[in-house]
């Protein structure tokens, strides 16, 4: 993402908190940015896709963060790492609590397909994430309770982050919370290892059905009119219409254009490209 196309996003990010989506206006946020409204344009095509893009950008943000703790701190123990991944969770929703106040208060996740999906994309990344921390804290031993333990792990975190978004004078240290919780997995563990208890849940609950032709095509119509592409991007996308169009699309042509796509950085095509890979296994 280019640094202007950035700074856009960030002040819409700050300016939907404040006034809220509908309020604010595209002209706003152009002067927020110091730009001229035709400039606003050629970055976005709308303030819907702008919100789209902004929403994208919180969520994927918070996801890098958590990673970039694992890969740079390796040198500290597992559980060292795992404490600062749940700190960091808080801390990001604490810096961005008006803009997810906006998005809860005007329902919009239900409301909108292209949120509702992503987010649904970045659940899964981090369930990914957290299975890997709880693994290297706890060792395979807890290979057959993974899905629960993470299903349980989110929904702790998610409890407190709620109570911390509605009640505004409670104040706690992250530090000290994501402590607490992480003591608290200690407990979940060695009491589930102690019981013996059968899983619940298993990994095949994060699994994605292998897309339609159908759907695929309506992804890449959706991505080419809500995203600024380059040509090479266009090309690529359009012969895969093509073959997806067919009763019988050629797989080996698909494969071919998605090596292309595959050295885009944009996150909407990324994350088009996997659902092609799903549809050719």
């Amino acid at each position: 993402m280019n640094e202007k196309k950035e700074k856009i996003i960030k002040a819409s990010i700050q300016l939907f908190a404040k006034k809220g989506f509908s309020s604010t206006t595209i002209q706003e946020i152009a002067d927020e940015c110091g730009i001229s409204k035709g400039a606003f344009y050629l970055h976005f095509k709308s303030k819907e896709q702008l919100f789209n893009r902004a929403f994208e950008y919180y969520i994927d943000t918070s996801m890098q963060s958590i990673e970039k703790i694992r890969k740079e701190n390796q040198h500290l123990a597992p559980r060292e790492i795992f404490q600062k991944q749940i700190a960091e969770q808080f801390q990001h929703f604490a810096e961005n609590k008006d803009f997810i106040i906006l998005i809860l208060s005007e329902n919009i996740i239900p409301e909108n397909q292209q949120i509702k999906k992503h987010s649904k994309t970045v659940k899964k990344q981090m369930n990914d994430e957290i299975q890997i921390s709880l693994l290297a804290t706890y060792g395979q031993q807890i290979e057959p309770y993974i899905t629960d333990l993470s299903v349980m792990t989110q929904g702790i975190i998610q409890s407190y982050v709620q109570l911390l978004l509605l009640q505004d004078h409670i104040q706690l240290s992250f530090d000290e919370l994501s402590s607490f919780i992480l003591d608290r997995f200690d407990d979940l563990v060695q009491g589930l290892l102690r019981s013996k208890t059968k899983p619940i849940l298993n990994q095949a609950i994060w699994e994605d059905e292998a897309p339609s032709a159908v759907s695929l095509q309506e992804e890449l119509r959706l991505l080419k009119l809500e995203h600024l592409l380059s040509d090479d991007t266009l090309v690529s996308i359009e012969v895969i219409e093509e073959e997806l169009a067919k009763d019988e699309p050629r797989k080996p042509v698909i494969q071919g254009m998605l090596t292309n796509l595959d050295m885009c950085e944009d996150p909407a095509v990324l994350r088009v490209v996997e659902q092609l890979k799903l549809f050719l296994q």
